[in-house]
């Protein structure tokens, strides 16, 4: 799995030096290191941690908070998009243009954000966001200070 994402998209192992990985189902969770959390593993839970990755089919797949927070290490397979592109690719699901980037998942970045994740074919690039991640709302920035 740490294999995948070094040779992907270039993101060290040691990376996750402090922390342990989880498989349940086709999910791949990411957590704290804690030797204490064997302790636990008896227990009946549905969630664990941040998912990291995602079996589709034959693939893996990393998930948008994984990219988010991991993402800043990687240095291969990263799509930079201008704001215009990015907003064509969230209302059309897909656009068309080369990226510089080997087939299969991509990180996708505008403004030096990570965005997420898209999949990377020749000759264009489709969605693989989350579908609440764009809504019709808008967002209320809170300080980190905000007690309300």
């Amino acid at each position: 799995m740490l294999g995948f994402l070094q040779n992907r998209f270039g993101i060290p192992e040691s990376v996750f030096a402090n922390h342990h990985l989880l498989r349940r189902g086709p999910t791949v969770w990411l957590l704290s290191k804690d030797d204490r959390l064997m302790n636990l593993a008896s227990l009946t839970v549905k969630s664990v941690g941040l998912p990291l990755l995602r079996q589709v089919k034959t693939q893996l797949k990393p998930t948008t908070a994984a990219l988010q927070l991991i993402g800043p290490h990687a240095n291969k397979n990263i799509v930079s998009l201008a704001l215009e592109q990015l907003r064509e690719l969230v209302e059309k699901k897909e656009i068309k243009g080369e990226f510089g980037t080997s087939p299969g998942y991509v990180i996708v970045v505008a403004e030096t954000i990570i965005i997420g994740c898209a999949l990377s074919l020749p000759g264009r690039l489709i969605s693989q966001f989350p579908r609440h991640l764009f809504t019709e709302q808008t967002w209320e920035y809170l300080p980190a200070g905000t007690r309300d």
